[in-house]
């Protein structure tokens, strides 16, 4: 089974043995809906015997009464159904006699059986259930975690779900999808052992409360102890708090840094929904924002947020740490908000070592006075950040509630296009999919230069099997490793083999390399941009191996230097003191220098990452790139 599902083929693997999917298919059998043709048999059957009866006695000289008593007795198989011997010679059975009589018993069979079929099959499920090993148990009742459990059914997966206080209606619908529904607390070792979680291929630990899901994972190693599991179980375990998210993978660093002689039975995964939404725009979008600035004559990429909640730290973090431009200075960010000393000064707390070496690098973020439920968005405010910080290139409005993200983003909008006075896309955060979105947050639609509302981060396009279970976003961030770790950058471009084969090891990665990694990856197509190409369109053949110009190689890796420098700094990071060795426990890094204080092969290893950018965007993007005009 292959790490990370973004492989070709690996999609098609599904996480289930022989007796997980028996009970998935039971459990999907039991409740399906079927009630109107369980009904129409049992009627069907019913008016044959009765009407098909009555009609063939009447017929035959009996009266009402008599005619009612033998239609009836035909479920007793005796009387007059019974009286001729199918094997006296000349005798025939009258077929519209032995129609009602067996009609007549089928009726009360069939209907006992469709009466009992659920409680039958919901008891045959489970023990098919106590068989079940290599499958998916999910932990929790929040629409994510439900939508996670019905794309991992769509996959063919076998998915136990947990959860407490679920609806009716609702913990019915995902059994009909195939679904197990346990009722119990997750935090408890006998619930997860019911769930048989000690076997699976995957526990995913996906309540609202982080602490919750941490005692999860604990439940789990406890369940597991000591056993064997090859390959270890994953433990994928949700965070929301960015502190508490970073130090889980550190924690998971600390781990495997102790290097025991056999692997561990399980591998935990932290993970954060707003984190993966803002990887996803940011690599999603990055080629619209450097065209979009460079077309309206910008310096620098500019970033104006609207809020500052969870999703919104998540995407300023995600552009500090990637989008870094040869074409453009370092980016910035303009962030408004109702109490703006509180959002920075938990921002600088959060990220003190981008701040404390302006000597190498400081983030160029400011936070600025705005209360949406207080003051109107109008042409004032867009002077006053345009006067303290200049026009942006895209606004993210992310305050923590849907409702308020769809009507900040309808104000901006209009005031926007009012005299194109900031034609600049609008991402407006969802935690799901709204009607509103689907009709008129869809993205840029058309050919003018004007402002646009898109929709992400929404759990139906987030929360999926490809992004929590395969790793789809670390796809790029596994050949950035590879890249770095063997020297490729010295040889030609890898071939789509070499590609896939390189995300075989990246379970063993340790999590600060993986943080460096995925920040190479996001950055991948800005290094396309920046070489001259972009993303080819529908229609278009693309070249699927784009190179870098040889004139650009130097401009292209300072950059990367620089914004590897911004990365490690916002990841924590210090430079060494004079005289102070590279510490990984203590985070200090005798690289965080300016780019002319390196030597020659720490610049190459500058120009490697360049040249894995190239081929993470080739993995990426497999309809290839066309030159930008």
């Amino acid at each position: 089974m292959a790490l990370l599902g973004g492989c070709e083929g690996d999609m098609a693997h599904r996480y289930a043995n022989g007796w997980s999917e028996a009970a998935a298919g039971l459990t999907a059998l039991a409740h399906t809906r079927a009630s109107a043709f369980r009904w129409g048999v049992v009627i069907l059957l019913t008016l044959i015997w009765i009407g098909g009866g009555l009609y063939y006695w009447l017929t035959h000289g009996q009266d009402v009464a008599q005619a009612i008593y033998l239609t009836l007795s035909a479920v007793g198989m005796w009387d007059a159904y019974f009286d001729v011997d199918p094997d006296t010679p000349g005798v025939q059975l009258d077929p519209m006699l032995q129609l009602v009589r067996f009609a007549a018993i089928a009726a009360p069979a069939v209907g006992l059986l469709f009466a009992f079929s659920g409680q039958l099959g919901r008891s045959l499920a489970r023990i098919f259930n106590l068989g079940a090993a290599r499958h998916v148990v999910i932990a929790g009742d929040s629409p994510a975690a439900l939508s996670l459990a019905l794309d991992c059914r769509n996959s063919k997966d076998s998915v136990i779900l947990i959860a407490q206080g679920l609806p009716e209606e609702t913990a019915l619908g995902l059994r009909r999808s195939g679904v197990i529904v346990l009722e119990g607390d997750a935090t408890h070792i006998d619930t997860l052992r019911t769930a048989r979680a000690h076997h699976a291929a995957h526990v995913v630990a996906f309540e609202p409360d982080d602490t919750a899901n941490l005692q999860i994972e604990a439940a789990v190693r406890r369940l597991v102890g000591a056993a064997r599991r090859k390959p270890p179980i994953g433990v994928h375990v949700a965070t929301r708090s960015p502190m508490l998210l970073k130090e889980a993978r550190e924690m998971r660093s600390a781990e495997m840094r102790k290097k025991k002689p056999s692997a561990p039975p399980i591998d935990p995964k932290p993970f954060s929904l707003e984190e993966m939404a803002a990887r996803a725009l940011v690599q999603q979008e990055s080629q619209t924002l450097l065209s979009l600035a460079k077309q309206l004559g910008q310096d620098r990429v500019h970033i104006v947020l609207f809020g500052f909640d969870a999703g919104a730290e998540a995407v300023a973090e995600r552009v500090l740490m990637s989008l870094w431009s040869a074409h453009f200075e370092a980016p910035r960010l303009t962030v408004l908000a109702p109490d703006p000393q509180a959002a920075e000064a938990a921002f600088r707390a959060r990220h003190r070592e981008a701040f404390a070496h302006p000597q190498v690098w400081a983030a160029d973020a400011a936070f600025l006075p705005f209360d949406w439920d207080a003051a109107s968005i109008g042409p004032e405010l867009l002077d006053v950040v345009e006067q303290q910080r200049g026009k942006p290139t895209a606004i993210i409005v992310s305050t923590g509630a849907d409702p308020g993200n769809i009507h900040l983003a309808i104000a901006l909008k209009r005031v926007c296009n009012h005299g194109l006075r900031w034609p600049v896309p609008i991402f407006m955060r969802e935690t799901s999919q709204s009607e509103f979105s689907q009709q008129y947050a869809r993205g840029d639609e058309t050919e003018e230069l004007d402002a646009y509302l898109q929709a992400f981060g929404a759990h139906q396009v987030n929360a999926t099997r490809a992004r929590i279970i395969d790793g789809e976003l670390d796809r790029g961030a596994a050949v950035a490793h590879e890249h770095y770790n063997k020297g490729l950058g010295k040889k030609d471009a890898m071939s789509m083999k070499e590609l896939q084969a390189a995300m075989r090891d990246w379970g063993d990665v340790l999590e600060t390399y993986r943080a460096a990694n995925r920040a190479v990856a996001d950055s991948a197509v800005v290094k396309v941009w920046d070489a001259g190409w972009r993303v080819a369109r529908k229609g278009e053949r693309g070249d699927t191996s784009p190179a870098v110009p040889a004139e650009m190689m130097e401009a292209l890796a300072r950059r990367e230097h620089d914004r590897w420098n911004a990365e490690r700094l916002m990841s924590g990071w210090r430079p060494t003191a004079p005289g102070e060795q590279r510490n990984n426990d203590l985070m200090a890094h005798d690289k965080l220098v300016v780019w002319d204080a390196l030597s020659h092969a720490d610049k190459n290893n500058d120009v490697v990452q360049v040249r894995a950018a190239m081929d993470i965007a080739r993995l990426l993007h497999k309809e290839g790139f066309v030159p930008r005009s």
